[in-house]
């Protein structure tokens, strides 16, 4: 059995579809409202001009303490609950393929139970990511294929952080040319899809926020099903069907 880029696009689009409201709702919350709110004051500065410029006026000391922490916390906000949505997206579409009922609070239970390793094995690997791309970028893209799916390698099999990372690097073996088709397609379409919201803004700027938060709902829900489609497919590819096996996870 070889490597199926369409196979894994419909695996990733019908989960998608038999769940929206999960899907499209968490993804909504967590990626979409967010990128709408940069793209609002990206188009109207001015609604943050006036009490940027009285704060660091005022007191220029405290307010750009304040500013650093209130962007740092915010940041830190957004990562996490960036690997949570992504955790609990995986924990949906595994329960899926078992036919087993796919609700928010059923998800994110799942998704809480390896939400620390989780963590440190996003953070692990993108510093690994970050150096690997320093040094002359293709290292940086090999690595990034390596360890695309080492979230669902975790959430599903249970791994700890360097195991997620080897059980990934093991299944990518001999697809990392397919891996990076995959992952053009996705950039090319989230990018024209990204731009055509931005873009509008030069014509419409209500329009182009509300088109970016549908954008940015439909990328973030397709990227998250796509990671846990993506290890099925390579899973499948190099052990065979998995689907018994799948009966004894989230029991």
């Amino acid at each position: 059995m070889t490597f199926d880029i369409g196979r894994v696009m419909s695996a990733t689009f019908t989960v998608i579809a038999r769940h929206p409201i999960v899907f499209l709702g968490l993804s909504l919350i967590v990626a979409g409202l967010p990128y709408g709110l940069m793209q609002f004051f990206t188009l109207n500065p001015e609604a943050l001009a006036t009490p940027f410029l009285d704060g660091m006026f005022a007191d220029f000391e405290d307010y750009w303490l304040t500013f650093i922490f209130g962007a740092s916390s915010m940041f830190i906000a957004y990562f996490i609950l960036t690997i949570l949505l992504q955790a609990m997206l995986i924990v949906a579409t595994i329960r899926d393929m078992r036919n087993q009922d796919v609700d928010i609070g059923l998800c994110f239970a799942e998704a809480m139970k390896r939400f620390l390793p989780l963590i440190g094995l996003a953070i692990l690997s993108l510093l690994g990511i970050i150096l690997g791309l320093m040094l002359f970028i293709v290292p940086g893209v090999i690595l990034f294929l390596m360890w695309m799916i080492a979230a669902p390698a975790m959430v599903i099999e249970n791994l700890g952080i360097t195991d997620s990372l080897k059980r990934s690097a093991e299944l990518a073996s001999g697809s990392k040319g397919m891996m990076f088709l995959l992952m053009i397609i996705f950039m090319i379409a989230s990018g024209m899809l990204s731009g055509v919201a931005e873009g509008l803004g030069f014509f419409n700027a209500t329009a182009s926020v509300f088109l970016t938060v549908i954008a940015e709902t439909a990328i973030g829900a397709v990227q998250a099903a796509g990671v846990a489609a993506l290890y099925v497919e390579l899973r499948t590819v190099k052990e065979g069907p998995f689907t018994e096996a799948l009966s004894d996870i989230f029991a």
